[in-house]
């Protein structure tokens, strides 16, 4: 819950960069797009760096796992 929460933040405050553009100013709305954009991108980076090691600890887990299922197994003459 306090990751959708902090997600949540993350969003909002990119949004709102986006909310107060000034269209006929080129310049300043050029640099808050981009800056919303890094937010966003570093944001998901930072989401998807999360998932690959949980990925990892996940796959980890799994062959631990299936060594100990091995060892039952051949114990028990299967």
């Amino acid at each position: 819950m306090i990751e959708t929460i902090a997600t949540i933040d993350i969003i909002e405050s990119a949004l709102a960069d986006l909310n107060k553009l000034n269209y006929n100013n080129k310049e300043e709305t050029e640099k808050k797009v981009v800056k919303a954009k890094i937010t966003l991108q570093d944001f998901r980076d930072k989401l998807q760096s999360e998932v690959d090691e949980f990925d990892k600890w996940a796959e980890v887990q799994s062959n631990i796992d299936t060594s100990i299922q091995l060892e039952i197994d051949s114990g028990q003459g299967k």
